[in-house]
């Protein structure tokens, strides 16, 4: 195994952290684009934990954030990483990577696109951009009447299209992840071994003097 019991205390995500992943937006609003991606990239990167269970988050984070169930987002991932026992940070923060106001859009065409191919829908892309819009200027309940109980039946084969065109990413930033954050840890304990080596050495040749 790769982890401590330290590391496993480390797994138990405050909710000041939580909350501040959830309203980095906010805070966010006077500094450019990339400059908030770096910030965030680099939270993930340096993330400490469990790898399996900060792969998990990525997996579900990646997975969520790709599929068109917006408001719903948060919630879904808070859900799966309770249930998955993923990591919730890794989770929020991957999605808020892979969901924004630049890929959205591409997202749901990809969605909206894979789920005709499968079921043969005769829902337009031209119908798709107007429930969005619909229920980008709706609150949260209005948008889950309008897309999720009023437009059901032609949105089902959206849903199934983002499922479909998100899996192979959530699969792929898992194991990337779990390879990523192993080696990270190995080599962090290398370092540990040598520097202990090293003070022992010191404190030898310290004695021996």
């Amino acid at each position: 195994m790769y982890w401590s019991g330290e590391t496993r205390m480390r797994e138990i995500v405050p909710v000041s952290k939580v909350k501040n992943v959830l309203r980095f937006e906010k805070k966010d609003k006077g500094i450019s684009p990339g400059r908030t991606v770096r910030y965030q990239w680099l939270r993930l990167v340096r993330l400490r934990g469990d790898p399996f269970v900060l792969a998990r988050g990525i997996a579900i984070g990646t997975f969520i954030g790709l599929t068109p169930t917006i408001p719903f987002h948060t919630i879904l991932i808070i859900f799966f990483c309770a249930a998955g026992r993923g990591n919730l940070v890794a989770g929020l923060v991957v999605s808020l990577l892979v969901s924004n106001p630049l890929t959205i859009p591409l997202q749901y065409y990809l969605s909206w696109k894979v789920g005709t191919i499968l079921t043969g829908s005769s829902l337009s892309w031209e119908q798709v951009k107007y429930l969005m819009g619909l229920a980008r200027d709706a609150s949260m309940l209005e948008a889950v009447k309008l897309i999720y109980i009023n437009s059901f039946r032609s949105m089902v084969s959206v849903l199934l299209g983002g499922i479909v065109f998100s899996l192979p990413f959530a699969i792929t930033s898992y194991f990337s992840a779990l390879y990523l954050y192993i080696r990270r840890q190995k080599r962090r304990m290398n370092n540990l071994i040598k520097n202990n080596h090293n003070d022992s050495e010191s404190s030898k040749e310290i004695s021996h003097n």
